[in-house]
């Protein structure tokens, strides 16, 4: 989280449920999987999914490029689990129960895209 160019296009999701910094939302293109975690500024990323950017050792990597305190984020088939605290750019804060957004804007199937624009 931190460095944009991952695995998953936050833009692309769709929130199914939220509370504050932590949100699962579906992805349009499903692939086996994808995942990330940090804290501090020490991240640990992996990738088993085709035209992901590539990763210093095959599928896995560490960088050094964190984004506030904790963060995490893991892709399976189409769903999304994201979380980072303080909430940033890509996982800002939101309440969502069975796909109805009531924070920060209030919507049905509520695009991320939509809540990132502020």
């Amino acid at each position: 989280m931190g460095s944009h160019d991952d695995a998953v296009d936050e833009t692309k999701l769709t929130l199914c449920c939220a509370l504050c910094c932590c949100n699962c939302s579906t992805y349009p293109s499903c692939a086996l999987c994808s995942g990330k975690v940090g804290c501090c500024c020490l991240n640990c990323e992996m990738c088993c999914k085709t035209g992901a950017p590539c990763l210093a050792c095959c599928c896995c990597g560490p960088t050094c490029d964190g984004d506030g305190c904790c963060n995490a984020q893991v892709q399976v088939c189409c769903a999304v689990i994201s979380a980072a605290f303080p909430t940033n750019d890509e996982v800002p804060a939101a309440i969502t129960i069975l796909g109805c957004t009531i924070y920060p804007k209030c919507g049905p199937c509520m695009p991320m895209k939509t809540i990132m624009e502020r």
